[in-house]
């Protein structure tokens, strides 16, 4: 039978579980995603153990009996994760390097569809690929809350995320999108080659444009043919 750890949430201090090895998963009570790797937890052998526990635990608000059972578990725990870290550079090939769009949104919902379209990714899993593509964790927590807000992503499970809906109309924008291709364009012609990503973004949010203004029109240009990326991170003029 598969093992259960049981941990409390950071944010709202109610308990919870998730079987064993899941890196994350949300938590029913406020929403937040939950570091699984970063808690205190306890082991169960089988989901009707952890549920009881749950209960017990959130009754009583943790206590002393919480501490006991993470003292008792911690070796057991230990033993059943996995020892070597998971190698992220492997996880994309160097292939498809040349696929990766600079825009942020571009690349998490083409994650979203690659791996969370047919079937549930676990969050564990979409943390490292998201990792891989250069997103970083709060941002993609807080686009992927926004996705299921507005009914484009489930949970199937807490710990599993899928996409239900890729229309661009299900995706909210969090600021009024400016077309500042132009500007980018111009601001290129400046650079002697290539120039980074981040650095274009940082240039333009000194003049008040939005993240999500240069991400939208960097994909823009891309799909124009007007600009490329010679290597990950970095685009220059055709």
């Amino acid at each position: 039978m598969k093992q259960f750890v049981v941990f409390m949430c950071s944010k709202c201090r109610n308990f919870t579980n998730s079987p064993i090895g899941q890196k994350r998963r949300r938590c029913s009570y406020c929403g937040t995603i939950i570091d699984i790797t970063k808690a205190n937890c306890a082991l169960f052998d089988g989901p009707d153990q952890a549920l009881v526990a749950v209960k017990e635990f959130n009754a009583a608000r943790g206590g002393e009996e919480f501490h006991k059972a993470v003292e008792r578990s911690r070796e057991r725990f230990r033993s059943l994760m996995p020892e070597n870290p998971v190698d992220i550079e492997k996880i994309i090939s160097d292939d498809d390097e040349h696929t990766v769009l600079p825009g942020k949104r571009a690349r998490l919902m083409a994650i979203l569809e690659e791996e969370a379209k047919d079937k549930p990714c676990t969050l564990g899993r979409f943390e490292e690929l998201c990792t891989a593509q250069g997103l970083n964790w709060d941002w993609v927590e807080k686009n992927i809350q926004a996705l299921s807000n507005a009914g484009a992503l489930i949970f199937p499970r807490p710990w599993e995320v899928q996409l239900v809906e890729t229309s661009t109309d299900a995706v909210p924008m969090r600021n009024t999108i400016q077309d500042v291709s132009g500007e980018i364009i111009a601001y290129l012609r400046t650079c002697k080659e290539k120039a980074r990503v981040v650095d274009i973004v940082h240039h333009f949010q000194e003049m008040g444009i939005s993240e999500d203004s240069v991400d939208d029109s960097l994909e823009r240009l891309m799909r124009s043919g007007d600009i490329f990326q010679p290597i990950v991170g970095y685009v220059s003029l055709v």
